[in-house]
């Protein structure tokens, strides 16, 4: 899969997890609730503007600014392990997310899955089909 597949990939799941959030806002009355989903469509836009923005400058790819998508080896991958004060990072088909924060990666492991690593076959048997990826950060993308 080249770059520009893996930003289309990944604006069309922000894109999708945007209409469904749009589809609970019309749903619920609870505020607390609303500004959750609020927040999420933020964090979405905020996503698609740095897709866009790396479609249309591909040379940013390896920029060192912040908020730029960066390139990861797996050797490079390994070192976001979240241990020592790093953040945790995994990759899913060429994209690496971070996983720091995340409550279900608490202790930067997940059901046996450990930080630092690429996941993309244990996610497919898992998570295939829903919108967990677009919940989290986009760092960089895989290379190698």
């Amino acid at each position: 899969m080249n770059d520009r597949e893996i930003f289309i990939n990944m604006i069309n799941d922000n894109l999708n997890e945007m209409r469904n959030t749009i589809d609970c806002l019309y749903t619920t009355s609870n505020s607390c609730v609303k500004n959750k989903l609020l927040n999420r469509l933020r964090r979405n836009m905020a996503n698609l503007s740095m897709l866009v923005q790396g479609l249309q400058n591909p040379t940013s790819m390896n920029s060192p600014l912040p908020g730029a998508v960066r390139s990861f080896t797996l050797d490079e991958l390994s070192r976001y392990n979240g241990r020592n004060g790093n953040p945790a990072y995994v990759a899913v088909n060429g994209v690496v997310y971070d996983v720091t924060n995340n409550a279900a990666w608490g202790g930067a492991t997940h059901f046996g899955l450990a930080a630092g690593t690429d996941v993309t076959n244990q996610f497919a048997s898992c998570h295939a089909g829903q919108p967990v990826l677009s919940k989290l950060k986009v760092v960089g993308k895989m290379i190698g």
